[in-house]
C-alpha cells in the first residue's frame, strides 16, 4: 500500500501517474497504477478532511 505523507510526494506520485496513465489492464504497471490512484485519492481526502475542520 502506498502512503503518501506530504505535497511533495503527492506532486510525485501524481506526476508518475500519468505517466502510467495508458497501462494495459492486468500488468505491473496498470496494478502500480491503481494504487497511486487510491493513495492520491486519500490523500485528496485527507485534505480537503483537514481544511473542513480548520472552519
Amino acid at each position: 500500500m502506498i502512503k503518501i505523507k506530504n505535497e511533495a510526494e503527492y506532486e510525485k506520485a501524481s506526476e508518475r501517474a500519468d505517466k502510467l496513465y495508458n497501462a494495459k489492464k492486468g500488468s505491473s504497471d496498470y496494478n502500480e497504477l491503481q494504487a497511486l490512484l487510491k493513495a492520491l485519492k486519500a490523500y485528496e481526502d485527507d485534505f480537503v478532511k483537514m481544511l473542513k475542520d480548520e472552519y
